[in-house]
């Protein structure tokens, strides 16, 4: 049986909220927006958000390759602040500048025509990383967390400059809690995220109206057949994508050995030379004995 086709077959009971379309229609719609708006509010309590608006994301410049990598919600709280929720499903070069690239247009569209006197409203992001973060380019995530926070603060005491740009993490993969151990409502989001689509039925721990009303949302036996024919395709898609990377890590790897063999070779070939040239051979006849050329050999004599 192919992978695609078993994928089709056990789908589960939930969809997977990690994937494209899980993650668009389970926090990304204007039906279901209760969810994003709990999930925001249980990673950045300070805002107490009630209401937001969702804004369109074709504008970010993204390729092709990008989107295939990740997807992303931009909208406004009923405060004025911007929230960024993005899932990230593979390492990127440039990891947190290109978050940081991004936020940068909610900074900028944020100055009105004509005068102003720079008042920003704060700008807030969430990153949820679906994929081991160990060797995030340019920070260590070794400590095993499952979260981490940013702000922009003095070096030497850590005083926080501005609260109004905030950079929060998530490693789903990292949290380990089994769901009799959630101390909290975002425990209980991470461990949704990461174990939703292994479930068969809502654990009693998980009693909160929002859970009740998404677990509804996420039952794949509620959605039409147009719907789950989406969802399916989503999967296949995501499964398609994790083979090609897969697929180009194993040839990587192959080049590389090969690459390796190759310089070894080469670097045998320099010592046999170095020992001829030694023993006093001609150059003529350590190219023939070697394969290197004898620009090459009398290059060593020098």
């Amino acid at each position: 049986m192919s992978t695609n086709k078993r994928l089709v077959e056990d789908a589960g009971v939930y969809m997977d909220p990690l994937s494209d379309w899980g993650w668009k229609t389970l926090f990304g719609s204007e039906r279901y927006k209760e969810h994003l708006i709990s999930f925001i509010n249980a990673v950045y309590p300070e805002l107490g958000v009630s209401e937001i608006s969702y804004r369109n994301t074709e504008d970010q410049g993204d390729t092709i390759l990008s989107r295939l990598a990740r997807f992303d919600l931009i909208c406004k709280t009923s405060g004025g602040e911007t929230v960024l929720v993005e899932v990230q499903k593979a390492k990127q070069k440039h990891f947190f500048e290109r978050l940081l690239w991004t936020s940068s247009f909610a900074v900028r569209d944020q100055a009105p025509a004509g005068r102003w006197d720079y008042g920003l409203k704060g700008i807030y992001s969430i990153g949820i990383i679906s994929f081991n973060p160990s060797g995030i380019e340019g920070y260590s995530w070794d400590d095993g967390a499952y979260i981490h926070s940013f702000s922009l603060r003095e070096d030497s005491d850590y005083r926080q400059m501005t609260g109004l740009l905030r950079y929060t993490f998530i490693a789903v993969d990292n949290f380990k809690k089994s769901v009799g151990e959630l101390d909290n409502i975002l425990e209980k989001w991470v461990y949704l995220l990461g174990n939703l689509r292994r479930l068969y039925s809502r654990p009693s721990e998980l009693q909160d109206r929002v859970f009740e009303r998404f677990f509804k949302a996420a039952e794949i036996a509620r959605l039409s057949g147009d719907q789950q024919k989406h969802y399916r395709k989503s999967l296949m898609n995501e499964n398609d994508w994790n083979n090609a990377l897969e697929y180009a890590r194993e040839l990587a790897i192959k080049e590389g050995l090969e690459e390796g063999r190759e310089e070894g070779r080469e670097e045998e070939r320099l010592d046999n030379a170095k020992k001829f040239l030694a023993l006093g051979v001609s150059a003529d006849i350590i190219s023939k004995a070697t394969g290197l050329s004898e620009e090459q050999v009398l290059a060593l004599a020098d």
